[in-house]
């Protein structure tokens, strides 16, 4: 479902939540409704009379948020997924949070590599707000602060984290030490 899909539809589920609560207003200050329903142009009516009509206020641009998403570097994927744009490198690193790791953001790059972000002072970070997003990522500076994840293979040799996008969306945690193995 695309973004202009799902914010087609929130003003319509708002607009019926708006009707259902004028429905309850006026029942409760004894407003008779013929034969159990009132009309659209009724119950419009009614909401603005008594001003429960916000969902007329409410709609968003989709336009306007594109543009702010623009501004910061970032924009989501139609799932809602974030995604970074780096000025130096001029590539768009797809985003996650670490599970296990507070603080932690991990980045897919185009060619599959994998990096991370460690935040001292954050403990959550909330990737669903397009305001915090901006906040954090919008001057880019999180480019030059990230690192390679790497996993020593046998030998001792360390190598760079490459996954699949797909393996990368269904990670829960990469940045938590396996438990040792259990000894019989």
């Amino acid at each position: 479902m695309s973004f202009l899909v799902r914010t087609a539809l929130l003003p319509g589920l708002r607009g019926h939540l708006t009707d259902a609560s004028c429905l309850i207003r006026a029942a409760s200050l004894g407003v008779a409704l013929q034969g159990g329903s009132i009309s659209v142009a009724s119950r419009r009516a009614f909401c603005a009379a008594t001003g429960t009509d916000a969902a007329a206020e409410e709609t968003e641009d989709p336009a306007a948020i594109e543009r702010y998403r623009a501004s910061k570097n970032f924009r989501r994927r139609l799932d809602g997924r974030v995604l970074l744009h780096g000025k130096e490198s001029d590539t768009w690193m797809e985003t996650k949070l670490d599970g296990y790791v507070e603080g932690s953001l991990l980045l897919l790059g185009r060619d599959g590599l994998v990096y991370y972000l460690v935040s001292e002072d954050l403990k959550q970070i909330d990737l669903s707000n397009d305001q915090l997003v901006g906040q954090l990522f919008g001057e880019a500076s999180w480019e030059k602060l990230m690192q390679p994840l790497y996993t020593q293979v046998t030998g001792g040799e360390l190598k760079h984290v490459r996954m699949t996008p797909q393996q990368f969306r269904s990670i829960f945690t990469v940045l938590r030490e396996a438990p040792p193995p259990v000894q019989p």
